[in-house]
């Protein structure tokens, strides 16, 4: 109970510094808040000036926005997060379900890629593309297509195949498999030949020594690369041996292919069942969190040890969300991670988060429309691969099962100071909606620590923290209509004219002022 009287304190303190103190007057900008800032030279969100008309026309925030972020999960013991995370006012820490919501002692959020004990947390899973390859390997590792049942699934492989970039290695696991048959066949001749003496003969004396036969000449071609790039004075045996252990981490990477289970599976649910949703466990601070971190530093970090580097909107509550390992997220766990979200109170979920293959995609589109029954906005990242996504897939695609976009789905790309899309940024007049500042943004990492990062993943949290300010200060707005308004208040920036549906940046101002101006 005492942690929880102390945690509030922090708590009001920190905001009430943050939103009557920080932005009362327009601070020094430097290189850790420009992306809050907008004049000639810095192309941000103009938040202060937002913060100013709000003030002038006596207007405070009426509601507290909770804020869920579907990211890697988040160090909860960082100083300038701590004040700002989401507790769960029905929930204790005793190992029970207090508020009967199916999920024990969540009392900032949940982790759903780790098992129910706690004893294993995935952190990395690799592609989808990968994944799905794997998943059919088996099935089809040695058929052709003029054989195979389901040629559409056998399709389907053979593009999980070259999209995971498997199509190179297993070429070169061929290719090596016939060198090992060559390296045997020398090997077999050259311990006749030189005997005693093998443990010692180098590779350029090797080839003179041994007699002349075409079947020896034919086996050395394959080799000739190895040969050239080994060390001079290299023993026969030394080269030999290199192939052979090449050879065996690749033979086993084969096997582990087919044979190597997902550890996805430990998690011990169905992971083609939308309604199994009670896995995981309580740990949010998990090897990897720093994405996480960073997001939420973004949104509501409080500046406590570095001022310049408080979140857009520090009075955000921030539900945390575990959901997305190193490499790319499953569909299953997003889509639970949006209906926890939803059921517990998140008026605004971030989701910097994205990627090219979805197999269950439909499961996730369920639930973002769940999200718009219960009146919740979502923010999602446009993604970093310099791609025009109006032609190319690019997932969640925050449509309905008719192909019409939610009213309550925003894809966000990423801006540098001086407006220009980011190099590495997705857009697209058609999928992406907005802009927001994506490069050279500081914020909170691991241990207390701060960083800089670019991209899509850090302008969709700077988008979700205007949301969040936006249904604060104005409760009776409908996600739809949030939407709506960030994307006509955005500013037009002559670089993103065709990059984007707005062809701006989200604007803080703009969007207020809207909001007042129509409500007269």
């Amino acid at each position: 109970m005492r942690t929880h009287l102390l945690l509030n304190y922090i708590r009001a303190v920190a905001v009430l510094a943050l939103i009557f103190g920080m932005y009362s007057e327009v601070p020094a900008i430097d290189k850790a808040g420009w992306h809050k800032e907008y004049n000639d030279t810095l192309h941000g969100i103009n938040l202060f000036k937002a913060i100013r008309f709000l003030e002038s026309r006596n207007i405070e925030p009426s509601a507290t926005v909770v804020v869920g972020i579907i990211d890697s999960g988040v160090d909860t013991t960082t100083i300038d997060l701590t004040p700002a995370l989401w507790t769960n006012p029905g929930e204790r820490i005793d190992g029970r379900d207090n508020d009967g919501n199916g999920y024990i002692d969540d009392l900032h959020g949940w982790n759903f890629l780790g098992t129910k004990d706690g004893s294993f947390n995935m952190t990395s899973a690799g592609t989808e593309e990968y994944r799905e390859f794997k998943r059919l390997y088996p099935k089809y590792k040695n058929v052709e297509r003029e054989s195979a049942a389901d040629k559409a699934e056998y399709d389907y492989y053979v593009r999980m195949r070259q999209k995971a970039g498997i199509n190179g290695y297993m070429k070169m696991a061929a290719y090596t498999a016939l060198k090992d048959e060559c390296y045997a066949l020398i090997d077999s001749v050259a311990r006749v030949v030189f005997r005693e003496t093998l443990d010692t003969i180098t590779v350029s004396n090797l080839a003179s020594g041994l007699p002349d036969d075409e079947r020896l000449e034919a086996a050395f071609q394959p080799l000739l690369a190895d040969m050239m790039r080994a060390k001079k004075g290299v023993t026969w045996n030394e080269l030999y041996n290199t192939h052979k252990n090449g050879f065996a981490l690749m033979k086993k990477r084969l096997h582990g292919i087919e044979h190597d289970v997902d550890k996805r599976l430990l998690m011990g649910d169905d992971l083609k069942n939308p309604d199994d949703v009670y896995y995981g466990n309580t740990c949010l601070q998990v090897e990897g969190c720093e994405h996480g971190t960073f997001v939420a530093g973004i949104i509501a970090g409080q500046g406590i040890k570095e001022p310049s580097c408080s979140g857009v909107y520090p009075a955000a509550r921030l539900m945390i969300l575990r959901a997305a390992p190193d490499g790319d997220e499953y569909d299953k766990d997003v889509a639970t991670a949006i209906r926890y979200a939803v059921d517990n109170g998140a008026k605004v979920i971030n989701m910097s988060i994205g990627k090219m293959t979805s197999p269950d995609s439909a499961m996730v589109s369920d639930a973002v429309g769940y999200a718009l029954q219960h009146d919740v906005l979502l923010l999602q990242a446009a993604g970093n691969n310099h791609m025009n996504i109006d032609s190319v897939p690019y997932f969640p695609t925050g449509k309905n099962p008719e192909g019409v976009f939610y009213d309550n789905y925003i894809r966000v790309g990423a801006s540098d100071k001086d407006g220009n899309p980011a190099s590495m940024s997705n857009f697209g007049v058609r999928e992406v909606d907005v802009f927001a500042p994506g490069v050279a943004i500081r914020s909170n990492t691991v241990g207390n620590e701060y960083m800089e990062a670019d991209g899509t993943s850090v302008a969709t949290p700077v988008a979700s923290a205007v949301a969040a300010m936006l249904r604060a200060y104005f409760p009776r707005l409908k996600a739809s209509q949030v939407k709506d308004i960030l994307v006509r208040s955005s500013r037009p920036e002559v670089p993103l004219n065709g990059k984007c549906r707005s062809g701006g940046i989200v604007d803080a101002y703009r969007a207020v002022k809207m909001i007042v101006d129509n409500n007269k």
